[in-house]
């Protein structure tokens, strides 16, 4: 799977799929891989789905996986539905950078409030 990490990162270094952005400093994810799965992430449009199946076409004559497009379940979701509230239909996910200056700010809370937290004293 790492050798699919390394080909997606170089295809959106080159433009040849663009990932969705997270940000506004043009931070974006493009996949996410855990165990065997992949999720892929990208601009909805045909021009991106057809590289990602070229893509995969190349991961697999290069190291002998395939996806099977007739097997698996293959979802496009807009990223609008997947940080929606649940309430509206949405995944529920939320803003990522809400979420990561929560984070943020929950460990600057420990480190003024605990001060005696293992990794500090190193």
């Amino acid at each position: 799977m790492e050798g699919l990490s390394i080909a997606m990162k170089t295809a959106c270094e080159k433009g040849i799929f663009t990932g969705i952005k997270i940000s506004h400093d043009d931070i974006s994810v493009s996949h996410l891989f855990y165990a065997d799965d992949a999720l892929f992430l990208g601009e909805w449009n045909k021009e991106n789905i057809k590289n990602l199946a070229r893509i995969l076409k190349c991961f697999h004559a290069t190291s002998g996986l395939k996806v099977n497009f007739h097997k698996r379940k293959i979802n496009w979701v807009a990223w609008e539905k997947v940080v929606a509230p649940k309430s509206v239909g949405g995944l529920g996910l939320g803003s990522l950078k809400a979420f990561n200056l929560s984070l943020i700010v929950k460990l600057w809370w420990q480190l003024r409030v605990e001060g005696d937290m293992l990794w500090e004293k190193l």
